[in-house]
């Protein structure tokens, strides 16, 4: 499966990892292993993530948790590709990506 990660989730990766290193300098990269570990699980097998249950059925995001962040992986599965829409901590409001 081909990983495509849109710029806007980029940029939330990038503010999330800057975000953690003012916590602590080594935060932002414990982050970001955490966060490549859950990619690779995405790339391996997507639909074993759970559909969000925030919107209705017929639509196709569907999320992945990080393990030590309150983050999660919001993505899509076309075919053989999977779109990552964002990268959003779990206390911002629901769905806030949905025009990407």
């Amino acid at each position: 499966m081909i990983l495509r990660i849109l710029a806007e989730a980029e940029a939330e990766i990038e503010a999330a990892r800057c975000s953690l290193n003012r916590q602590s300098r080594t935060l932002g990269s414990r982050f970001l292993d955490d966060l490549a570990e859950r990619l690779a699980a995405i790339a391996e097998n997507p639909l074993r993530f759970p559909k969000l249950e925030t919107l209705p059925g017929d639509q196709p995001y569907r999320r992945a948790l990080l393990t030590a962040f309150r983050y999660a992986v919001v993505f899509e599965v076309h075919d053989n590709t999977i779109v990552v829409v964002a990268v959003a901590h779990t206390s911002r409001a629901p769905n806030y990506w949905l025009e990407r």
